[in-house]
């Protein structure tokens, strides 16, 4: 078994080997809609190589993250809501080439996946080894083993993502890729073996969960000022949708209406508490995004959810405070424009001020539940 893991380990490492730097990595520039030349991050020569992957992630910039998630969602649009693998490869390869996140990556595996670009698409892992867990690229090449129907390899490729703390039945009992598999004593003997108990896996994804989340400092605060801050580069995998408040709302409005992202965790007397952000995708500018804080119980059962801070709408906003006592401190904030943008809209329109609207104050009672305390409360613990 361990001859079989590092086996498959060396041989994903010498793919990304082969794509090091060793061509010219300046980026070539593209005309936009708007008429203003922005250059690649990465040039398309070199996508996939490890190095200029690397130099290219430190270097882009926020114009350019921008442009590649409206290639990004475009691509996805056509992958998930239109089923048209093949005319979405061309997006996600050009969001890669104005910034090459692992996002962007995975989709494109699966595009070519989905087209039977085998050769493509195991180029494309390779390229993400280092990047995402081993357990997630072992389990590419699973699937690349079940389109070229090796059943060893599919054995082999599979218990490799286990070993590495893959814990996602669901993917595995419904792909279709592993349909042939289906009468494989092996196969099934790893099923069983593996994800015979739904509570035990739902322990082992809940401490991955966990594990993805940094340990917050407290106090903690999300000032008005950074309300509107949505960091790309960590996207809470929806494999974790259980566990996230808004993600289990159907597939095309997971992957498209919504991003959601992971800011911190710390300990409650008897549970967890996780502090992540979500946007909503769908608008054309100024999209508003909350930052909320989950309370779950030691199993993962989400016990209290509640927005803590947020860029509202263009008229209103929320910063916080979380304490080391945990309680937190809310202040809401209501936002002047020149003109009411919902009227008049944002072009020539300026902010005049901000205002304090409001102070809330919220505690963790003892149902480890977060509960809004009375202002005359909140005004005494403060002094």
């Amino acid at each position: 078994m361990i001859k079989k893991l590092l086996s498959g380990m060396i041989i994903l490492a010498s793919a990304a080997i082969l794509f090091t730097d060793c061509s010219n990595d300046e980026p070539k520039k593209l005309k936009t809609k708007k008429g203003v030349k922005l250059k690649y991050a990465l040039n398309p020569d070199s996508i996939y190589r490890q190095g200029s992957i690397t130099k290219a992630l430190a270097v882009a910039t926020p114009a350019q993250k921008n442009e590649s998630r409206k290639l990004f969602m475009n691509g996805l649009d056509l992958l998930v809501n239109k089923n048209n693998a093949k005319a979405s490869v061309e997006f996600f390869k050009e969001a890669i080439y104005y910034y090459p996140d692992e996002k962007s990556y995975s989709h494109l595996f699966d595009a070519y996946l989905r087209n039977n670009e085998l050769a493509l698409a195991d180029s494309t892992n390779a390229s993400l080894v280092g990047r995402i867990e081993y357990s997630e690229t072992s389990f590419n090449s699973a699937l690349i083993s079940a389109a070229k129907q090796d059943e060893g390899m599919v054995i082999s490729n599979l218990e490799s993502a286990i070993m590495e703390g893959f814990a996602f039945k669901d993917r595995v009992v419904n792909e279709k890729l592993f349909e042939f598999m289906k009468d494989n004593q092996s196969f099934q003997s790893l099923l069983i073996s593996n994800f015979g108990d739904d509570k035990l896996i739902r322990m082992k994804l809940y401490t991955a969960f966990l594990k993805s989340f940094p340990d917050l400092e407290l106090p903690f605060e999300v000032t008005n000022d950074s309300v509107r801050s949505f960091n790309y580069d960590k996207y809470i995998n929806y494999d974790f949708a259980m566990f996230v408040p808004g993600m289990e709302n159907g597939r095309f409005s997971r992957d498209v209406s919504n991003e959601y992202i992971y800011v911190g965790k710390f300990k409650t007397e008897r549970g967890m508490a996780l502090v992540y952000k979500s946007m909503e995708m769908m608008g054309d500018t100024l999209n508003p995004i909350a930052t909320n804080v989950v309370i779950y119980d030691s199993v993962g059962t989400i016990v209290s959810n509640e927005t803590i801070a947020c860029y509202c709408s263009p008229l209103e906003s929320k910063a916080c405070m979380i304490n080391k006592d945990h309680s937190i401190d809310v202040k809401v904030y209501t936002t002047k424009w020149e003109m009411d943008p919902l009227e008049k809209g944002y072009a020539g329109n300026k902010i005049v001020g901000v205002e304090e609207k409001e102070k809330l104050k919220f505690v963790v009672n003892k149902e480890n539940k977060l509960e809004e305390v009375s202002k005359k409360e909140a005004v005494a613990s403060s002094q």
